[in-house]
């Protein structure tokens, strides 16, 4: 056990941690079930979810990254400015109404980078991070299922009108919006992530094979893989 002078800082920055990100509003507390949004970021204005405003996206790329250096380590903490910046790259988030009525102030739950590569006609799913607080309530699925839909994928337009496993609804805009010949899409997860690998088997992704020391000595990957061309036979 921790000296209690540890403890007692523990608990400072737990409750410091808690002021900077208020709970979210869950749907017990409300009586009904609460929307999640999940959005890719535009590029062009069509892109835009219907329920969000251009300031509702202003600042977002930085409170990603803000988000990615508190949740990984130095080694894989992803530049985030740096990599939109290729035109391969899109960014999606998953939103909630911090105030229910207030449009504007919009709580960051998860984001994620999709890529996209003419070469082999592979989409790559290359960053999902839901942040800590706020685990366990559908974001990340809700995340994923967003990307899905952009490629047009029939298999994420069809469950975006239901809730994710936690019972958690989203409004999913974008579909259809990544236009390219993609035939497969493909993400790593780390073999220790349970309950990652159980929400992307969810979505429609298998195992296809275990790549070892993917990131780091003694830390595995799986790499999980969907046809997009099995979809749409």
């Amino acid at each position: 056990m921790a000296p209690p002078t540890l403890q007692a800082g523990r608990q400072t920055k737990q409750q410091q941690q808690q002021q900077q990100h208020p709970a979210p509003i869950l749907g017990e507390q409300l009586g009904q079930p609460v929307s999640l949004i999940a959005s890719p970021v535009p590029r062009l204005k069509h892109q835009r979810h219907p329920l969000l405003s251009t300031g509702n996206y202003h600042g977002l790329v930085a409170r990603c990254q803000q988000l990615e250096k508190h949740v990984f380590p130095k080694a894989e903490a992803m530049d985030l400015c740096k990599e939109l910046r290729k035109p391969n790259q899109y960014l999606f988030v998953v939103l909630q109404q911090k105030i229910l009525g207030n449009d504007s102030d919009m709580l960051l739950m998860s984001y994620g980078v999709l890529a996209l590569s003419k070469v082999d006609c592979v989409a790559r799913i290359t960053k999902v991070c839901t942040d800590p607080l706020y685990r366990g309530l559908g974001a990340g699925e809700h995340l994923v299922r967003c990307m899905l839909a952009a490629l047009g994928h029939p298999f994420a337009l069809d469950s975006a009108l239901h809730p994710s496993a936690t019972g958690q609804f989203a409004t999913i805009c974008g579909a259809g919006s990544l236009c390219m010949d993609i035939r497969d899409i493909q993400l790593h997860v780390d073999t220790q992530r349970d309950a990652a690998v159980r929400m992307y088997t969810r979505c429609g992704f298998r195992i296809k094979t275990t790549i070892p020391n993917y990131y780091a000595e003694g830390r595995d990957a799986l790499l999980m893989s969907m046809s997009m061309s099995a979809a749409m036979d």
